[in-house]
């Protein structure tokens, strides 16, 4: 069978890197010059730069090139040294995930199942919706069938689940992915969502708008959400601006599991967030953490007559992406394959016996849509 060209380039490039011919922050052949080494279009290098990056074996800088990233691991080795200390051949991979959508989740799902495989590791998924109980359940019957570790992204609220806290008193191979759980001695990987917030307010401001609403559902003890409200107050602080807390506007919109059960709720969401604009007419601009409050908040502008962005702006946290043209929406693109990457490399750690407790926080994107503009200066307040 033939191998596709930017795949051979791809092998190339880590064969140099596995036998020590290139070594971390060595730099790389450029597009252009994998393009003429290997007589094909600098489409193809690209494409195979671009997988290199993903699955971490070079990080690519803006203006300088691509270099050897410090982190690199053979997987193949991580492997062989799992296997010689004693644990079985064919891991087993456990993951709890409430749910995932276009906007969120679904390129994080297919991120640790791609770095799973390449570790030679089988993996199990269960899906626990945001309920607690299904939660406990799904962690029990992974455990039950055998899983080396496991990956939760634990669902929103104040009260850990029992059976997460058993795992780290256990010192089973656990890693938290998207959140964290205060308290809990458990690593994690997530975005830096204080940070995130912060920018995403500033931008706002940035654009001249001055009364900037903030949208989430109740932060009830969930970190990120948490994390999420301190960024935008941050923003204010920073800019000698003062808060009101009126702006802060509470709904229950997930993006994870909406379907036709929820029609109602989402209705009764839709006539809420109509009468907080309308009460509030001085608000030009708003921040919604979740990318299904932008959705009904630009259901809700339309119907009232205004429009977006030249009545109102928004950024969210996360979108669906389009392939052609700018984005709908403004807003935070998290980096679901460096979590997924990061988040299995922690794991495989962990089984290895190699890994210690350690919260990592990611970078993240501003992403730049339709639903943002300069706030025209005759409605300015």
């Amino acid at each position: 069978m033939n191998v596709p060209l930017y795949k051979q380039i791809y092998e190339n490039i880590l064969e140099k890197v596995r036998s020590g011919e290139l070594q971390q922050g060595d730099k790389i052949s450029s597009e252009k010059e994998l393009a003429d080494e290997f007589q094909v279009s600098r489409i193809t290098s690209k494409k195979a730069l671009d997988l290199l990056a993903q699955d971490q074996i070079i990080e690519r800088v803006q203006g300088k090139g691509s270099f050897v990233t410090y982190s690199v691991e053979e997987p193949d080795n991580m492997l062989n040294s799992v296997q010689t200390a004693g644990i079985k051949k064919e891991l087993m991979i456990g993951l709890v995930i409430p749910g995932f959508s276009d906007s969120y989740g679904t390129k994080l799902v297919q991120a640790i199942e791609h770095h799973a495989s390449k570790y030679g590791a089988n993996l199990l998924m269960k899906l626990t919706r945001d309920q607690i109980e299904d939660e406990e359940n799904a962690i029990e019957e992974l455990v039950d069938a055998g899983v080396d570790g496991i990956i939760v992204l634990p669902i929103h609220g104040e009260h850990y689940n029992r059976k997460i806290l058993e795992l780290v008193l256990k010192k089973f191979p656990i890693v938290l992915v998207d959140r964290y759980l205060r308290g809990i001695q458990a690593s994690a990987i997530l975005t830096d969502n204080k940070r995130a917030a912060k920018e995403a307010t500033e931008y706002l401001m940035s654009l001249g708008h001055q009364h900037i609403a903030y949208i989430t559902p109740p932060y009830d003890g969930t970190t990120v959400l948490e994390d999420r409200i301190k960024g935008f107050q941050l923003a204010h602080t920073e800019q000698h601006k003062q808060i009101n807390p009126d702006y802060i506007f509470m709904n229950n919109g997930s993006d994870l599991a909406f379907d036709e059960s929820m029609k109602a709720e989402y209705e009764m969401e839709i006539e809420n967030m109509r009468e907080f604009i309308l009460n509030h007419p001085e608000i030009t601009a708003f921040v919604a953490c979740r990318n299904a409050f932008a959705t009904i908040l630009s259901h809700v502008i339309q119907s009232i007559g205004r429009k977006v962005p030249e009545d109102y702006s928004f950024v969210c946290f996360d979108a669906v992406h389009s392939i052609i043209g700018k984005h709908a929406f403004t807003h935070i693109k998290q980096r679901e394959e460096e979590m997924g990457a990061k988040t299995v490399r922690r794991l495989i750690s962990q089984i290895n016996g190699e890994e210690k407790i350690k919260t990592e926080l990611l970078n993240f994107d501003l992403v730049e849509g339709l639903s943002t503009a300069i706030l025209k200066a005759s409605v300015k307040n």
